[in-house]
This record gives C-alpha cells, sequence and structure tokens, in this order.
C-alpha cells in the first residue's frame, strides 16, 4: 500500500505534529494528579473538601494554562505561574489535610493494606514541604527565564 503524500504512517506522525499537542500535555499533566490525589483523599477520609479543592484547583490551573497560552507567554513564564499555583494549591491542601488528618489517616488505614501505609502519606508537613518545592521550582523557572531573556 503506498503511503499518500505529505502524510505519516499512522497514529504517531499525526500526533507529534498536532498543534494541540502542548496544550493537552500541559493540561493532562498539571490536572490528572491534583484530580487523582484530590478525589481519594476525598474517599479516604470521607471529606467533600478535598474534592472541592481539585475541582478548583484543576478550574484555575486551566483557567491559567489557557490565559498564558493565548497571550503567547514564552514557555518559562508560563511554566512558572503554573508551578506557583499549583504551591499554593498545595499549601491549601496541607490545611485541609491537617484540620482532617485524624479521619484521613483512619481511613487511609482501614481501606488500603497495611503493607502500602506510610504515614507520610497523611502528614500536612509533606505536603507543606510540596508547597515549598513548587514555589522554589516556580520562582527558579521564573527568574531562569527573565536571565535569559536579559541576555539577548
Amino acid at each position: 500500500m503506498a503511503r499518500p503524500a505529505g502524510r505519516g504512517w499512522g497514529w504517531t506522525s499525526r500526533v507529534t505534529s498536532h498543534p494541540l499537542l502542548p496544550w493537552y500535555a500541559a493540561l493532562l499533566g498539571g490536572i490528572l494528579p491534583v484530580l487523582l490525589l484530590g478525589f481519594l483523599y476525598s474517599a479516604l477520609a470521607d471529606r467533600l473538601e478535598f474534592a472541592g479543592w481539585a475541582l478548583l484547583l484543576a478550574a484555575l490551573y486551566t483557567a491559567a494554562l489557557r490565559q498564558g497560552m493565548q497571550a503567547g507567554w514564552p514557555a518559562p513564564r508560563l511554566a512558572g505561574a503554573l508551578a506557583l499555583l499549583l504551591a499554593a494549591g498545595a499549601a491549601a491542601f496541607a490545611w485541609i489535610e491537617r484540620t482532617h488528618q485524624e479521619i484521613l489517616d483512619l481511613g487511609y488505614r482501614a481501606v488500603l493494606p497495611e503493607e502500602i501505609y506510610f504515614p507520610a502519606a497523611t502528614s500536612p508537613s509533606v505536603a507543606a514541604a510540596a508547597a515549598g518545592a513548587l514555589a522554589a521550582a516556580g520562582m527558579a523557572i521564573l527568574a531562569g527565564g527573565w536571565l535569559s531573556r536579559r541576555r539577548r
């Protein structure tokens, strides 16, 4: 079978040249972990605050991603802004986790096998450390992008 002119063989060539691939990759990479974490912790703790946190952060991330891509922000500026947004979300998660830590820990132990249990999974300090790491990464990305533009 002859290959049509200007076309690749199957989905790989269509995927690599699709103009919306950066949008979908950034969207999926940003909101999928947030939604999975929020809904899992909501189920474990039997508290809707975690699911609400996930939905709100996913909506804010999507809006920020859309605005940044439509405005034509350079990749470092967009990545840094999104990392700072996720850092704020992780800090909010740590606060929610602190208010419901006991019920979350009980739900974690009741639902998941003992081999999977580790206390750091329900520790607000781990979420706060993640928030700090995301904030530092966001600031570093923004500073690196600013320095590279200034050198031009």
